[in-house]
């Protein structure tokens, strides 16, 4: 197996300077409280392993993550639970993306107004931009 496939990246939040989740050589986001916490450990310990709570040793590395990333797919998780007011399935949160330079909520207005009558589209916005704020917020 080559090394890099047995090698994770411990994403690091710029706005916050912290470790917010480990990404796995397949790709998947690592942001459970326990492979958070063991990251730390190694970045503060110069430890040589991360250990997979699930399974595992990895060689490591840091990566700076895009600005409003962590908040962003923090989002996504919250946001899930609200899509079936607006009679929307968690796919839907494909047509909803992030500017990382100002930390802007963008819309696919055009996708989701064939998903939305006018007032229901506004609302959704409206829900949605409020939800973001709280997430930055944290």
């Amino acid at each position: 197996m080559a090394l890099e496939e047995m090698q994770v990246e411990f994403l690091i939040n710029p706005l916050k300077n912290r470790v917010w989740a480990v990404s796995m050589p397949d790709g998947e986001l690592m942001d459970d409280i326990i492979s958070i916490k063991r990251a730390v450990f190694c970045l503060e310990s110069n430890e040589q392993y991360w250990l997979n709570p699930f399974g595992g040793s990895y060689m490591w590395t840091t990566k700076m993550s895009e600005p409003y990333e962590e908040e962003f797919v923090k989002f996504k998780k919250e946001a899930q639970q609200y899509m079936c007011i607006f009679d929307l399935s968690i796919s839907d949160l494909q047509y909803m993306d992030f500017s990382p330079v100002d930390g802007t909520l963008l819309f696919d207005e055009e996708e989701l107004r064939k998903k939305l009558s006018g007032d229901d589209y506004r609302e959704f916005v409206s829900l949605m931009k409020e939800l973001w704020e709280y997430v930055k917020e944290d």
